[in-house]
């Protein structure tokens, strides 16, 4: 088992539990999505996911850097062996210092002001902050770049940001014009791959043609939000999370304003974060260079990371 705030059990089982949290995230209990409103997009100033695996469990949600825990107990939690099982579940994650809060659906969907009052002073007691991080040096953040550019064609889908946009253009083959998108060995999407550069280049992992090679046929036709979940995986295995992405779309056409709020409710849930983490800006080149001449469509990206 690694000592790690993150990958805390043997790969393969971490990965396993990975879908199976996917899954949870996916089907949130009345009492659970009510919680979520309150604790998600940092709202009391703790980073807070869902269904997250720490060492070999899915606790509801958990804050990695106060190593505080939230269960919502339904009511087979008070049936049978199921409270012995969970006082072992909660005695195992105490030693492995995380302090462990359980309140019942009744408390959360009845009393969320008591039980948010709880919270918040076991996020004031700071006597966890100073755990050291899981490399044995300090918490602190790291910062990465990356760039991307496709090339405009004919027949093909406009995917960006893990969406598909309209996008039509006169026909460069002297029919009556079609739709258009970027050629790229996945579904190109421009947006996407910056940011993912950005992000192993924060974390010194290289870059996503090293991950995700364009001459290998498992990445043919991929579906780039694959690749940005699979990316935020890998960057989680070495102690990162994501602090925030700044990005530009440089192109002349389409529109990109109107879709960007969907962008980033797409990616943030990709990446299970809250979506004013992802800033997404559109510009144009005044019509020089070849974004200017619609040859292409390119896109910049920072990310932050911070390290635990």
């Amino acid at each position: 088992m690694r000592n790690s705030n993150f990958e805390t059990t043997d790969a393969a089982t971490y990965q396993l539990l990975l879908e199976k949290a996917r899954e949870m995230r996916n089907n949130p209990t009345e009492a659970e999505a009510l919680l979520w409103n309150y604790l998600s997009g940092d709202k009391l100033g703790v980073h807070f996911r869902r269904q997250h695996p720490v060492y070999g469990y899915i606790p509801d949600f958990v804050s990695l850097k106060q190593k505080l825990i939230i269960e919502i107990d339904g009511g087979y939690h008070f049936e049978g062996e199921q409270p012995e099982k969970d006082a072992e579940r909660t005695k195992y994650l105490n030693e492995a210092g995380f302090v462990v809060l359980r309140f019942t659906n009744e408390e959360v969907l009845c009393g969320i002001d008591n039980v948010l009052e709880e919270i918040s002073d076991a996020i004031e007691d700071d006597s966890r902050s100073n755990l050291p991080s899981r490399t044995g040096g300090v918490r602190g953040w790291v910062v990465g770049f990356g760039y991307d550019v496709h090339r405009i064609v004919e027949g093909r889908e406009l995917w960006l940001g893990g969406i598909k946009i309209p996008f039509t253009l006169p026909s460069r083959t002297g029919g009556a014009g079609g739709g258009f998108g970027l050629l790229g060995h996945s579904d190109a999407d421009v947006l996407i791959h910056a940011i993912c550069d950005a992000i192993l280049g924060a974390a010194n992992m290289r870059d996503i043609g090293y991950h995700f090679p364009d001459t290998s046929p498992d990445t043919e036709g991929m579906d780039s939000k694959i690749i940005l979940r699979k990316t935020i995986e890998l960057v989680a295995a070495k102690g990162y999370q994501l602090g925030n992405i700044d990005a530009t779309i440089c192109a002349e056409q389409p529109k990109m304003n109107p879709h960007i709020p969907e962008m980033q409710r797409t990616m943030a849930e990709v990446i299970g974060c809250d979506p004013g983490q992802i800033s997404i800006k559109a510009t144009t080149t005044e019509h020089l260079g070849f974004t200017g001449r619609q040859e292409g469509i390119s896109a910049y990206a920072v990310a932050l990371l911070i390290t635990l």
